[in-house]
């Protein structure tokens, strides 16, 4: 008897709630809407146009060139004639973009395209290129631009494994490797590597610092050493 007044009860508070249901406004579909914008910001314009904005010449509070900033970059591509390789459109390519910290200090590319590392007080990143040697320079900008489109977590890239690309300078000597670990991070020219031992140690194996600039001519890292194969030659030899 208690059972049947069970089974009696829940079919009325069932029903009761059918008919309060009915009052109840269907909820509008939900939408996730991240706080972060996921989108990629430079992907309409090319590799060029990016480097002439102001998230690329980062200067500190002080009017000092920011280690981030790739000022010195721009300036050596126009120094090398080389505004078209960043500016047109390709099948693909990854530009390691060499930030300020690339081109000051000993062993650095303000040293390896004028033979010294001093800078002159006041002197702007278009006056030291200009003072390069145009054949080393594009030389270095050559090395630093992969014919291939990698991303940081490209499903190419299995980690601990090292990876051949090929760069803008032919053959052999613009051959680069690319190394991905556990947490995604990438070097280039780790030892050990299937390159001749100049391109490893001695500050030549670096790990990309900023990861996946999306362009619509190609994908940008960023580096804070410039990295190479075989020795770079001396300038105006």
């Amino acid at each position: 008897m208690k059972r049947i007044k069970a089974i009696k009860f829940c079919g009325t508070l069932l029903l009761m709630l059918a008919f309060i249901g009915c009052d109840i406004d269907l909820q509008e579909r939900f939408v996730f809407e991240p706080e972060v914008d996921l989108t990629d910001p430079y992907s309409e314009i090319t590799a060029w146009q990016f480097f002439n904005t102001s998230q690329a010449l980062k200067l500190n509070e002080d009017g000092t060139l920011n280690g981030d900033g790739l000022n010195y970059f721009k300036a050596a591509i126009e120094a090398a004639g080389m505004v078209d390789e960043y500016n047109t459109p390709n099948d693909g390519r990854t530009f390691l973009m060499l930030n300020n910290n690339a081109f000051e200090g000993n062993g650095d590319i303000i040293a390896l395209v004028t033979g010294s590392a001093d800078i002159e007080e006041g002197e702007t990143p278009s006056e030291v290129m200009a003072r390069a040697d145009i054949d080393v320079l594009r030389l270095i900008l050559q090395y630093h631009i992969i014919s291939t489109y990698i991303t940081q977590n490209d499903p190419l890239l299995v980690r601990d494994v090292n990876y051949e690309f090929q760069t803008l300078i032919p053959g052999e000597a613009g051959k680069i490797i690319l190394r991905r670990d556990s947490q995604l991070r990438i070097d280039v020219n780790r030892s050990p590597a299937p390159l001749p031992s100049t391109a490893t140690g001695g500050g030549n194996n670096e790990r990309l610092r900023n990861y996946n600039y999306v362009f619509n001519n190609g994908i940008g890292h960023s580096l804070s050493d410039p990295v190479r194969n075989q020795p770079y030659p001396s300038p105006n030899n």
